[in-house]
C-alpha cells in the first residue's frame, strides 16, 4: 500500500514538473529577441521625434527581414501585428492604405498615377514607401501591367 502511494506521488510530482517546463517552453517561444524589440523601439521613437519617412523604411527593413522567418511562426505573426500598429499612427501610411481600399471598392484595381494624383498632398516617395509595406503586410497587391502599375486592395484579414 506505501508503494502505491509513493509510486502516485512520484507520478504527480513528474506530471508537475512536466507541465512547468512546457509551459516555461511555451513562455520562451512567445518573448521577442532583444533585437525586434530594439527595432521596434527605434521605429517608434522615429515616429515620436516626427521623422516618419526613416520610421518607414526601417519598418520595410524589418518587414523583409521577417520574411525570411516561418510565416507561421508565432514570432513572426505578433511583429507584423506590431509593425502594423505602429504603422497606424503614421501620418501618410493609413491615408495611403485608405485611399487604395477606397478606390478599389468601385474598380477592381487602381493605377499607381491615379493614386499618385488623389494623394498629391504627399510625396511619390512617401507614397511608394506605404505601397510597399502595405504589400509586405498582405493588405495590397501590386502588378505591373504593361506601362502601368496597378496596386489592388486585399480586404481579408491580415497578420
Amino acid at each position: 500500500m506505501n508503494t502505491l502511494w509513493i509510486t502516485g506521488f512520484g507520478l504527480l510530482a513528474l506530471a508537475a514538473i512536466v507541465w512547468q517546463s512546457w509551459r516555461e517552453r511555451e513562455r520562451e517561444a512567445e518573448r521577442i529577441s532583444p533585437e525586434w524589440t530594439v527595432a521596434l523601439g527605434r521605429i517608434s521613437n522615429d515616429q515620436s521625434l516626427g521623422h516618419y519617412r526613416d520610421a518607414r523604411r526601417s519598418a520595410l527593413l524589418c518587414l523583409q527581414k521577417l520574411a525570411r522567418e516561418p510565416a507561421n511562426s508565432r514570432l513572426a505573426s505578433r511583429l507584423r501585428t506590431s509593425l502594423a500598429a505602429l504603422m497606424a499612427r503614421d501620418s501618410v501610411y493609413p491615408v495611403v492604405v485608405r485611399a487604395i481600399r477606397s478606390a478599389c471598392a468601385a474598380e477592381p484595381a487602381v493605377t499607381e498615377l491615379a493614386l499618385c494624383v488623389g494623394l498629391r498632398q504627399f510625396l511619390i516617395e512617401d507614397i511608394r514607401q506605404c505601397e510597399e509595406i502595405a504589400e509586405c503586410l498582405g493588405q495590397i497587391r501590386r502588378r505591373d501591367q504593361g506601362a502601368d502599375s496597378l496596386v489592388i486592395a486585399s480586404f481579408q484579414l491580415t497578420a
